[in-house]
C-alpha cells in the first residue's frame, strides 16, 4: 500500500513551520565530481572539483584526466573537441541535481588515462 504524499498529511488549519535547509560547499563539490566522473567516465577518486561564488551563481572548476576513447571504445573526434561538448553537461546535470544555478563550467585536462581504466557503466 503506497504513501499519501507528505503534502496531504499536513492539517490545512496548521500553517507550515519556518525554517532552512543549507547545503554545504563540501557536498556541492562531491556532486559536481560525481557528475563529471559519470559523464567522462572515469572513476571520481580522479575528479578534483572547486565551487566559487559568481554573481550569485556557482562557477564550477573541474579537474580530471580524460579517456582517449568514448565508453564504446571508439574515438570521435579531437580530444578537446570532447571535452568541450560534454562540458555543457556537467552544468546542466549539476543544475537538475541541485537546484544550483551554473553560470559557467571550466575543465582543465590532468591528463589522458588508458580507456581499460575507464569506469564502465
Amino acid at each position: 500500500m503506497s504513501q499519501p504524499p507528505l503534502a496531504t498529511l499536513r492539517d490545512p488549519g496548521v500553517p507550515a513551520r519556518a525554517g532552512y535547509t543549507r547545503v554545504s560547499a563540501q557536498a556541492l563539490a562531491g556532486t559536481a565530481r560525481a557528475v563529471a566522473a559519470e559523464i567522462f567516465g572515469v572513476d571520481p577518486s580522479l575528479v578534483r572539483a572547486f565551487l566559487r561564488d559568481d554573481a550569485g551563481y556557482l562557477a564550477l572548476f573541474i579537474q580530471l584526466p580524460v579517456p582517449l576513447t568514448d565508453a564504446d571504445g571508439t574515438a570521435r573526434g579531437t580530444v578537446l573537441e570532447r571535452v568541450c561538448e560534454k562540458r555543457a553537461g556537467i552544468g546542466e546535470q549539476f543544475t537538475a541535481l541541485t537546484g544550483s544555478l551554473v553560470s559557467r563550467v571550466d575543465v582543465r585536462v590532468t591528463g589522458i588515462i588508458d580507456p581499460a581504466a575507464v569506469v564502465r557503466r
